[in-house]
């Protein structure tokens, strides 16, 4: 796990300062400093109204101190001149009240991609990325798309999780989440050109758990940006933006999923124990085998569903196919409808069910929690004023 950047809000307790700790909350890069503390990386100060000349020139000052660990500012009453001054002498953002939530959230990933780029790529992160794919239509290919991002959620604390859905022609992820997406990735690649941190984080839409979607393209005309080329650019960027991505890649292979495969640490091959999945996992195989050298080795098939009694067994499953099973899913579509059609995760509705568990150790697996970096001292402000 990244070391956090830290915060000093020197605010009163109010409304406004509410918003700041919640969207720094939502990030799991960020940590808020207590009272008295005077090292961070961002500060965050609340102008008094009529402070005059006086609060111009601690301002000044302040900027001055802080030298490239950035200072936003907020204020209910604010001269546009003064404004102008600040800014001009280094102030990075300014946020009227009241505060708007989104332009908050958007202000602290500009502030981490311009202090990423300030550092080096070095510092850039490398999260995994792990593809599911059914063998074939109704195993539940997105209900473990959604339950595996939000395991990785929990299991890895402050880590940051992106969920996609390229489960085309009709993505029902938002649906098992019971968000509205404002936007899809199929705009993202027809803006491919200003493709950056801060546009992507705008596009997606943020669960309560911490999960980000990114939803699929709704219409065919979307779609006329989909190639294989700017699809790895997103990926690519989102791999560095997210500690992991989950892709809900659907159950058709073509040139696109294939670069997706390509790119994904594992590929995730959902079944149920009867023959016609037998049959598609045996064509799948043959397929990959056939497209791109390497993607047999990430492979990783997974028996949602399972039975210990049935007809087809898992052993003749592997003896069938030639190949171990990676994961076994208990059997437990009762709860699981259930959490679909309330627009929950398992995680909120049966965290304790067998089925909540197995995904939870599966994600464990499939992206385990790294040891935290030893914390670097940081050079910081002494310059705030004190308040009860």
């Amino acid at each position: 796990m990244q070391e956090k950047l830290t915060v000093i809000l020197d605010m009163d307790a109010s409304t406004a300062r509410g918003v700041f700790e919640e969207c720094l909350s939502e990030d799991g890069d960020f940590e808020v400093l207590g009272a008295g503390e005077e090292y961070a990386d961002l500060l965050v100060r609340e102008m008094v109204a009529g402070g005059g000349e006086a609060e111009l020139e601690a301002v000044a000052e302040m900027v001055a101190r802080r030298g490239e660990r950035e200072v936003f500012l907020t204020a209910a009453v604010y001269d546009a001149e003064v404004l102008m001054r600040l800014m001009r002498q280094g102030v990075r953002e300014f946020f009227p009240q009241p505060i708007n939530h989104e332009e908050v959230r958007m202000a602290l990933w500009r502030f981490k991609e311009r202090r990423e780029t300030r550092l080096g790529p070095r510092h850039s992160k490398q999260g995994r990325i792990i593809n599911i794919f059914g063998a074939k239509g109704g195993v539940g290919t997105t209900s473990l798309a959604v339950n595996l991002a939000a395991a990785c959620q929990t299991h890895k604390p402050g880590a940051t999780v992106a969920l996609m859905d390229m489960n085309l022609p009709f993505g029902e992820a938002q649906l098992f989440l019971d968000l509205s997406p404002k936007y899809h990735w199929g705009e993202v690649l027809g803006n491919i050109s200003r493709l950056d941190a801060t546009y992507l984080m705008s596009v997606m839409s943020r669960h309560p758990s911490g999960i980000y979607l990114l939803a699929p393209p709704s219409r065919l005309d979307d779609l006329q940006m989909a190639t294989p080329e700017n699809i790895a650019k997103l990926l690519d960027l989102m791999r560095q933006v997210f500690d992991t991505v989950v892709i809900d890649l659907g159950m058709y292979l073509d040139e696109i999923t294939l670069k997706v495969m390509e790119m994904s640490d594992a590929i995730v091959l959902i079944g149920v124990q009867n023959l016609p999945c037998l049959a598609n996992v045996r064509r799948f195989l043959d397929n990959i085998r056939h497209a791109e050298a390497g993607l047999e080795e990430k492979l990783k098939i997974v028996v949602n569903r399972h039975l210990e009694e049935s007809d087809l067994v898992v052993e003749d499953m592997e003896k069938a196919l030639g190949l171990p099973v990676f994961w076994r899913i208990p059997n437990d579509y009762q709860t699981t409808l259930s959490a679909i059609n309330q627009g929950k995760t398992l995680l909120e509705t049966a965290p304790r069910a067998a089925v909540t568990r197995s995904i939870g150790e599966l994600a464990a697996v499939l992206a385990p929690a790294t040891e935290a970096k030893p914390k670097k001292s940081l050079f910081g402000l002494k310059f705030l004023r004190g308040r009860s």
